[in-house]
């Protein structure tokens, strides 16, 4: 019990940031002797830290409670199609330090992995702390019975035995899907703050969909919830076989399908090829579509189209109060989401919200380190508490 007292002490603490022994004791129920005690032992293993207030009314200063912030760290890294970024930070969720590298400069998806976690361990190493937890978001799904990465067609991934090689990195850690990590950082700090059900798309190099219901992420049976890049947008499409490939809505819903439909056009229209050139980008199909050019135009319509229906179906199987869009390509639509708007009106009587993300690029790395904070504190919890701090599903 003095075990389970004192991680709720501590729980305490970090949750409200600035705290009093008297305050502890009264809303935990607790005898301030003992809770003193707990403090005592927290202060000397120089996880928690006092310091005297004198803000407010005269009298004696009162003795304040905080965490310390740096007695250990967290990194999050985000593995993505063609980069990898991470970011240390201390128990307060500040970045300290960040890296970035390319797929391609590193060698591979796996070696820039090894790559920014190489480099945070030395920034760590700096500073003169450890890394209590990590948590990685990748694009691909975690199996829920294999451990394996699956879904990750981006980074080539059908089966990779992620899990066990960052084990192998020797810290507590949770790998997770990307986008499952951006829609933690929107519940905190982005687009769907104090929302309870929302979902987050994100267009990119690939598709990739998160869904929040109740306050908490849906993850499925196989860890697969939210992966909208799937959904069948024609009949004719249901003769195809795309499992474990690149889905249908992400065939036309992508920033690799936009280049790809471009430079199919131009190859067959001279007309296209000298608007959109030979090797169009689907930033620059986006830009010469907001611009008004006819073939860059009627290329962005089908995508508005295209998203239009994610929308719709996220809105009829979860109803949430907001979507957000994220990615690169997503954010580079921004100008079009009132078009996007309406189309959902026709079809949905209660139509979600739409809002870009405004964390920019930084969104899976921001929840990843929410991720690894969560993840130490159940790290940290007492046995006997396991079942009930446990998220469970979280795959580790």
């Amino acid at each position: 019990m003095g075990e389970v007292n004192e991680y709720l002490v501590l729980e305490y603490v970090r949750d409200h940031r600035r705290t009093t022994r008297p305050d502890i004791a009264r809303d935990l129920n607790l005898s301030q002797a003992s809770v003193s005690r707990m403090v005592s032992r927290l202060i000397a293993r120089g996880v928690l830290v006092e310091s005297g207030d004198t803000s407010g009314s005269g009298g004696r200063p009162r003795v304040v409670l905080t965490l310390n912030v740096e007695s250990a760290c967290v990194v999050g890294i985000d593995l993505g199609g063609t980069k990898c970024h991470g970011a240390l930070s201390g128990l307060d969720g500040k970045i300290l330090a960040e890296e970035y590298v390319t797929v391609a400069d590193a060698g591979g998806a796996f070696d820039a992995l090894e790559w920014v976690w190489n480099a945070m361990r030395a920034a760590a190493a700096g500073r003169g702390v450890e890394i209590s937890a990590l948590a990685v978001g990748v694009p691909a799904v975690i199996d829920a019975d294999t451990d394996l990465a699956v879904r990750g067609p981006n980074v080539g991934w059908a089966g990779f035995d992620l899990v066990d090689r960052v084990r192998a990195f020797g810290v507590p850690f949770v790998v997770d899907n990307d986008v499952n990590l951006a829609a933690i950082a929107e519940g905190e700090v982005g687009q769907a703050v104090g929302a309870r059900d929302y979902a987050v798309l994100s267009i990119g190099t690939g598709l990739g969909g998160a869904v929040v219901s109740n306050g908490r992420l849906v993850r499925g049976r196989h860890h697969a919830a939210g992966e909208i890049g799937v959904l069948v947008p024609e009949v004719g499409m249901l003769a195809d076989t795309r499992a474990g490939s690149v889905g249908g809505l992400e065939s036309v819903l992508s920033g690799a399908a936009i280049a790809g439909r471009a430079r199919a056009l131009a190859a067959a229209d001279p007309t296209a090829r000298a608007e959109l050139g030979d090797e169009p980008t689907a930033r620059e199909v986006i830009a010469a579509g907001l611009a008004g050019r006819p073939h860059s135009k009627a290329l962005l319509d089908d995508v508005v189209r295209a998203l239009a229906q994610a929308v719709i179906t996220f809105a009829a199987v979860t109803d949430p109060e907001t979507v957000v869009i994220d990615g690169s390509v997503g954010r580079a639509l921004a100008p079009l989401l009132d078009d996007v708007t309406r189309l959902v009106a026709r079809h949905v009587e209660t139509p979600p919200r739409l809002a870009v993300s405004d964390l920019g690029p930084n969104s899976t790395v921001r929840g990843a380190l929410s991720g690894a904070l969560h993840h130490l504190r159940l790290t940290d919890a007492p046995s006997v508490l396991g079942e009930l701090t446990h998220e469970g599903g979280t795959p580790s």
